[in-house]
């Protein structure tokens, strides 16, 4: 009779569950109490599972939302004629909010975690105390990163301005809200919110998008619930793509 595949690795399975390869020990020798999964190839320590993201942040700390650090530059008193700040301090911070101003992918966060522990020998990792140390590691390491995982500020120090806007924040349910300078009768909060997003990750990519803008002001432009008589080149672009109905 012949075997499958899949009865091969149910009998091997569950040989390595019963220790038949020696004193209770898993594949490449690590205590099965150790391995929970894997992540790309590598096989996880039960210690870092607790750690290891299964999913993007839905929640930010300390304060609820990841806020960005918006400068409102609106015109100076006294000043007349045509004004705009034309996000001034966005584009002398580019190269940064390219950096710091989006999350994390799920991948680089988990490979940063296990960055000291894919570095230990195949002895090293059935020393728990040595993969003790390798995670504790990885978790500075993720620290270091530019990118943002789950704080509500920015790793990296870095403002945008406007002159119509002042406030833009990534919220944990995937949306990104923006702060006009002079809030409405009919919004006096002064916040809009926008489309949501399938994660926050997606979601700091729009928000990535709106800080790089050649003014935030002129891209958030209500479009689509307030046409202007008149449009010009960049008017509302960042909107038009963000808005959301059910907010108006």
């Amino acid at each position: 009779m012949a075997i499958s595949a899949a009865d091969i690795l149910r009998t091997i399975t569950q040989m390595v569950a019963a220790g038949a390869f020696g004193g209770g020990a898993g594949f490449a020798g690590v205590p099965l109490s150790v391995v929970t999964g894997s992540v790309g190839g590598t096989q996880i320590p039960a210690s870092a599972s607790t750690f290891l993201a299964k999913n993007y942040p839905t929640e930010f700390a300390p304060d609820a939302n990841h806020n960005y650090d918006v400068v409102y530059a609106p015109r100076p008193d006294g000043e007349k004629g045509p004004y705009a700040n034309n996000n001034f301090l966005g584009k002398k911070n580019s190269d940064t909010i390219d950096r710091a101003g989006i999350m994390q992918t799920q991948k680089e966060h988990n490979d940063a975690l296990l960055h000291y522990y894919n570095m230990l020998s195949p002895v090293d990792r059935k020393d728990p105390r040595k993969v003790r140390a390798a995670l504790d590691h990885g978790r500075d390491f993720e620290k270091g990163l530019d990118a943002f995982w789950n704080e509500s500020k920015s790793r990296r120090d870095f403002q945008v301005s406007s002159s119509a806007v002042k406030g833009i924040r990534l919220t944990p349910d995937g949306r990104i809200q923006v702060k006009w300078g002079k809030p409405s009768k009919k919004n006096p909060s002064g916040w809009y919110t926008f489309k949501q997003y399938p994660n926050t990750y997606e979601a700091s990519k729009a928000a990535q998008a709106l800080l790089k803008s050649d003014s935030i002001g002129r891209a958030v432009y209500p479009v689509v619930s307030n046409p202007p008589k008149k449009m010009s080149p960049g008017l509302g672009e960042w909107n038009a793509v963000n808005f959301a109905p059910e907010y108006g």
